[in-house]
């Protein structure tokens, strides 16, 4: 777990600068996040300290509050859920059942495209009858 700094002086109940001169000095070593913040790695800080002196106390939380309320709500909720699933693969298996679909055509195939003229202008066909009349 890394700690930026000022976490760390609190932590400790170090002042900052202490730990900027440990840093300095090279007795601590740190690295920098992504945004340029130095941060030091909880190992490092233990390595040199000792356990930490102000260490917050860590309580654990219930997953799902204790309320009765609450606890019906998602019984209710779990339920509807398990309504939905079941309808969901009834419907899949109507699916199944069904036949396969014909294959469709691509628009390409049912119309045909206008046949574009290549030669507006006759060019092609003057430029062919003239090498037709040259062989002669």
């Amino acid at each position: 777990m890394q700690q930026t700094i000022s976490q760390a002086a609190q932590l400790y109940g170090k002042a900052r600068s202490t730990i900027h001169r440990a840093i300095e000095s090279g007795r601590l070593s740190c690295s920098f996040r992504g945004d340029g913040v130095r941060v030091i790695d909880l190992a490092e800080l233990i390595r040199l300290w000792g356990e930490p002196t102000n260490a917050p106390t860590q309580k654990q939380q219930n997953a799902t509050p204790d309320e009765p309320d609450t606890q019906q709500a998602m019984l209710h909720e779990l339920q509807a859920m398990r309504r939905e699933l079941v309808a969901l693969r009834e419907e899949v298996a109507q699916l199944r059942a069904l036949p396969a679909p014909e294959p469709t055509k691509t628009p390409a195939e049912t119309t045909q495209a206008p046949k574009v003229d290549d030669d507006p202008h006759g060019l092609r066909e003057l430029a062919r009858a003239l090498y037709d009349s040259g062989e002669r």
